[in-house]
């Protein structure tokens, strides 16, 4: 019986370790977010975040990718989805009319809206929508394809 102690000191410590992982885990898994409010400002805020473009763009201190809350509800995503796409229409109309900067805006928010999309499974809808307004011709290619990485990167 003298074998048996080491054995039951290991399932001893094994216990409260395993115990303690199963807890840690458990600590992860909700990842419910609310929605910034910020986010809910409409496509004014969104167009004035992105005058950084394609630098640091945040509405007041939030990327347009935190938009895009963990466990969204059909309300949050109505809300950022309208937001977005109102700006994404302003941008794409002087875009396809030349105007560069706002080509690189429109890259940098769909960009930023693919990076935020990835955090919920809501948001695949709403960057096909803006993208549909870069595939009308969305003015200078350098300038968007220049905004679009950026977004990606820092969105």
């Amino acid at each position: 019986m003298r074998g048996t102690r080491p054995i039951r000191r290991i399932a001893a410590a094994a216990v409260p370790a395993a115990c303690i992982a199963v807890a840690l885990a458990g600590c992860g898994r909700d990842r419910s977010e609310r929605l910034p409010p910020i986010c809910m400002q409409g496509p004014g805020a969104v167009l004035k975040a992105l005058a950084n473009a394609p630098g640091n763009v945040a509405m007041h201190g939030t990327p347009i990718s935190r938009c895009f809350n963990r466990d969204a509800n059909g309300d949050d995503v109505e809300i950022v989805g309208t937001n977005l796409l109102g700006a994404a229409q302003q941008l794409g109309d002087r875009a396809r009319a030349g105007d560069a900067r706002a080509a690189l805006q429109l890259g940098y928010l769909i960009g930023a809206a693919r990076k935020g999309a990835r955090r919920n499974g809501l948001g695949a809808e709403i960057v096909r929508r803006l993208e549909s307004e870069a595939a009308a011709g969305a003015g200078p290619q350098a300038a968007y394809d220049r905004g679009l990485r950026a977004g990606l990167s820092g969105g």
